[in-house]
């Protein structure tokens, strides 16, 4: 049985977004200002902010703050991401979190 969560409407739509992003980030090495321009061209800041939707709001604000050179994420911590937007885990912030915590402290992830 899958552990993916029902979404609404537009969270769908969210969740296409922010994979198909992440996959470039990970595949195609996407970052800085050309992951800007995508994010720009893709994905309605004020929705994001309006969305109650913590993988949603996480996802967006980890590209941005990528894209910006103000957090460096893993490949471990995209992947992780991407496998909540595909359903195949279910996000939790302290999971996250610790990952984020083992990858600032050197700690392997």
């Amino acid at each position: 049985m899958s552990c993916r969560v029902i979404l609404a409407g537009a969270a769908d739509i969210f969740y296409e977004e922010l994979k198909q992003i992440i996959e470039s980030v990970l595949q195609q090495g996407l970052s800085g200002q050309p992951l800007m321009e995508v994010l720009t061209a893709n994905v309605n800041p004020a929705e994001i902010y309006a969305s109650d939707d913590m993988l949603v709001t996480d996802s967006y604000f980890s590209l941005l703050h990528f894209a910006t050179g103000e957090e460096m994420l893993t490949d471990a911590e995209w992947k992780y991401l991407l496998d909540c937007l595909n359903g195949n885990r279910i996000y939790s912030l302290d999971e996250k979190l610790k990952m984020t915590d083992k990858n600032s402290s050197g700690g392997l992830v």
